[in-house]
């Protein structure tokens, strides 16, 4: 089959036009109290300074968030004055960086005061004054049951500090005192509820590791996992994050696509529905072949719901199934800035996106054997330069099918022919069966060399034991004798007399007719046909 520059195609018109962001619709899918709603409103400050609306309505929300919940080190880090120009502020203990992408790495986002938003030190300093009362009251409490040895009580006291830390800031604090509650846990459902927190307090840190160690934890609380389906839910979406951030995609998009339909906003302190809706179907197109997308999430009845809440993508996957590329990646190049502004996918975003472009072009060259490259970059909306360098990198890594080459003049690209796929294979199968004449040959020439060695009683022996012998070891537990003796089973006590010579009668050539046997020492070899 060939396609030419004169082909074209027809497909459903698709709406790819570019949806508004509607700030206060995305981040009311969050927690109120959470810290990932602070951050995600930090990060779409950061990379959405060219809209001026978006960036006060992100530092109004901020700065309310601070001040309700008592958030000084936050309010601190955004709205003080030592808060640089051009520089997001973020907690010193979130690594930043693996949430940055590399197209938007360079953005920023100017001052809260260039916006009219001022710095409020009366309110510091009461925010101040009232955490160091209620931070003396905890310690307080804390002693007293400690001094009574009520463990529930010393658990309830380190989580509620856990709490109050949280709520100022200081994650690294907060995540230290829930982990110290664990050692007074009485129970199963205790012990979960606190790897939960300490899971979520890991994800807004970034310390995957100390996540990836708790769902562990977590997991073997067998009874909590049968019992309670959203316990598992939760930690299956953590896993998925886990995965994700290791940039383990059809991994992260399986685990995504198989959580309870029942989650839906239970654990929207980390993530919302339509998040998992959006990672899984994205995460899927990226790493997953066309049948187990149409099983996995087009078809399955936990995930077939969730992609009603993002539509677009919902499309996209439809699209991809039936081999519709155009408006496949026309749609996701329509939710490409929203995905810029996700605080989990916007490192991953221009990867995922190389990856289904890729999938899409191999999938779109599969039925043809000769196709024209200025088709192709229109059919994907590339140039041409870029389309002919893409197909390069995809032949170089050999995951074109039929080993295609491309002619620059003519600006195509050809599969091999049938008589040269003969050729090749008839080559390959040439080089098998040589080999395998050779390696038969060699096998059978020392299996007669070691028959050989055997009937005229000749022993080789390794030169490491050669070393070792000679440092005043013994053989077969013959004891003593100078190393001729040794080497020659002679030694005091004879024990290797019976192993190690030849029979008197068993061959005359043997110098003196002594019986002793053959020394191979000079040759220091292991096998023998190296000799």
């Amino acid at each position: 089959m060939e396609i030419d520059k004169s082909t074209t195609t027809t497909t459903t018109t698709t709406n790819t036009s570019t949806p508004l962001f509607d700030l206060e619709s995305y981040i009311s899918r969050y927690d109120k109290t959470s810290e990932t709603k602070l951050q995600r409103l930090l990060f779409i400050a950061k990379h959405s300074s060219a809209q001026e609306d978006i960036l006060k309505s992100c530092y109004e929300m901020m700065e309310d968030h601070c001040r309700e919940h008592g958030n000084v080190k936050r309010y601190k880090e955004i709205f003080g004055p030592d808060h640089k120009e051009g520089e997001t502020p973020t907690d010193a203990s979130i690594a930043t960086s693996t949430t940055d992408s590399p197209s938007s790495s360079s953005s920023s986002s100017p001052h809260p005061s260039t916006l009219g938003f001022h710095y409020d030190a009366a309110f510091l300093a009461e925010k101040e004054s009232s955490s160091a009362h209620q931070l003396d009251n905890l310690e307080a409490q804390l002693k007293t049951a400690q001094v009574h040895l009520t463990k529930d009580s010393v658990r309830s006291i380190y989580l509620k500090m856990g709490e109050f830390y949280k709520a100022r800031g200081e994650l690294r604090e907060a995540l230290h005192k829930v982990k110290r509650s664990q050692d007074y846990c009485t129970n199963h459902r205790q012990n979960g509820q606190v790897c939960l927190m300490v899971i979520e307090l890991g994800i807004d840190l970034r310390f995957y590791n100390e996540v990836r160690i708790y769902i562990t934890k977590a997991e073997h609380t067998s009874d909590l996992l049968s019992n309670d389906s959203e316990f598992a839910s939760k930690l299956a979406a953590a896993s998925a994050l886990v995965s994700l951030s290791e940039s383990h995609y059809a991994d992260a998009a399986l685990k995504f696509a198989s959580l309870s339909s029942e989650l839906t906003n239970q654990f929207n302190s980390v993530l919302s529905a339509e998040d998992i809706a959006l990672y899984g179907g994205l995460l899927g197109l990226a790493s997953l072949d066309r049948q187990s997308l149409q099983s996995s999430l087009l078809d399955s009845t936990k995930f077939k719901g969730r992609l009603e809440l993002v539509p677009p993508l919902r499309d996209a996957l439809r699209h991809y199934v039936r081999a519709e590329y155009k408006p496949c990646l026309s749609l996701l190049s329509s939710l490409l800035p929203q995905l810029r502004l996700d605080i989990h996918l916007a490192s991953h975003i221009d990867t995922l996106m190389e990856m289904i472009r890729h999938r899409c072009i191999i999938q779109y060259f599969i039925p043809y054997n000769t196709a024209s490259i200025v088709t192709m970059a229109q059919t994907f909306g590339m140039e041409m330069e870029e389309m002919e360098a893409t197909l390069v990198k995809l032949i170089g890594e050999g995951r074109m099918p039929g080993r295609p080459r491309i002619d620059s003049l003519r600006k195509m690209v050809s599969t091999e022919s049938v008589r040269n796929t003969e050729r090749r294979k008839r080559r390959e199968m040439e080089g098998k069966v040589k080999k395998m004449g050779e390696t038969f040959v060699r096998e059978t020439e020392g299996m007669i060399l070691r028959m050989s060695c055997l009937d005229h009683g000749l022993v080789v022996q390794n030169d490491a034991k050669q070393r070792s012998f000679r440092s005043g070891g013994t053989w077969g537990g013959g004891g003593g004798g100078n190393r001729s003796q040794r080497s020659r089973g002679g030694g005091v006590g004879g024990g290797a007399q019976g192993m190690y010579e030849m029979d008197d009668s068993s061959d005359d050539d043997v110098a003196g007719g002594s019986g002793d046997m053959m020394d191979m020492e000079g040759y220091g070899c292991m096998n023998p046909e190296d000799v």
